[in-house]
């Protein structure tokens, strides 16, 4: 049998996650320089349902908003299944009031509806930790789009991955975050190279349809310009990292960042004609 070696190079991350502590993401988070990746705190709305949901259940119940419910709130309401019609009736009504939960129109526990609803606010859910996490996976050159749930971090930021990481289990008793190195074998590089076309097409068709438009002030150039740039430099890092020239997307990638030049100019040029007039 034929053996071959290939390079070990980055890791394949995948993460199980709980609520956590708020404030114990933006410290992990911030620690390492990556405070500006942590969501805003639940929403009171959202708060509140979920409140209401964890002390009176969810079986045959419904959670019905008000007109304006992030002013005036939320109605629980009672159903009563039949083979001919369901009826449904308000249990109570509540609202948050000053960072407390205030029932209204029936009678509900407001200590504990709040109660639970202080310990919901204090705490991301699983998806906002899991997008701060994948936000920082795009800062520092990964791949989000593997597969749901599967991302790439490459070799030269995994020792600060790996820190955020050890940081994140430490937050909350249930978070883990596996790191696994990956050789860069065919298959590996096959899926890589697949992702990251998909991924370089489809911002160089958006950026494309955005500068020919010819709709966007100076900001909006400068700003596609700089994404050009940015996905030119990715195709270049990758390029390095697969050891593949990938000469057809950094065409691409350039057709796209000459375009956005280009319409950076004309802008510069149209300005200066109105300056003269």
């Amino acid at each position: 049998m034929q053996e071959q070696q290939y390079d070990i190079s980055g890791a394949i991350v995948f993460w199980s996650l709980k609520p956590t502590s708020f404030d114990a993401v933006r410290e992990a988070f911030g620690k390492l320089g990556h405070g500006d990746c942590v969501p805003n705190l639940r929403t009171d709305q959202s708060a509140l349902e979920n409140a209401i949901k964890g002390v009176c259940g969810t079986k045959n119940k419904a959670i019905m908003s008000r007109k304006l419910p992030r002013k005036n709130g939320v109605e629980l309401v009672e159903i009563e299944r039949d083979v001919a019609r369901n009826s449904y009736t308000t249990s109570f009504g509540a609202k948050v009031v000053q960072g407390r939960v205030k029932a209204d129109y029936g009678y509900a526990d407001e200590y504990l509806l709040t109660e639970e609803f202080l310990k919901l606010k204090a705490k991301l859910t699983t998806t906002a930790v899991g997008q701060a996490l994948v936000a920082v996976l795009e800062k520092m050159d990964g791949m989000t789009g593997l597969k749901p749930g599967v991302y790439y971090i490459p070799e030269h930021h995994l020792k600060g991955w790996k820190e955020l990481a050890e940081l994140v289990e430490g937050c909350q008793e249930g978070n883990k975050i596996t790191t696994a190195r990956v050789a860069m074998d065919e298959g590996t590089i096959r899926t890589i190279r697949d992702t990251l076309t998909r991924e370089v097409q489809e911002k160089a068709a958006k950026l494309l349809d955005d500068v020919s438009k010819g709709t966007l002030n100076d900001n909006q150039l400068q700003f596609r310009a700089g994404q050009a740039q940015e996905l030119v430099d990715r195709v270049n890092l990758y390029s390095s990292i697969l050891n593949d020239g990938l000469e057809g997307l950094k065409s691409v990638a350039q057709l796209a960042q000459a375009a956005a030049a280009a319409a950076v100019m004309q802008d510069f040029a149209q300005a200066g004609v109105c300056v003269q007039g």
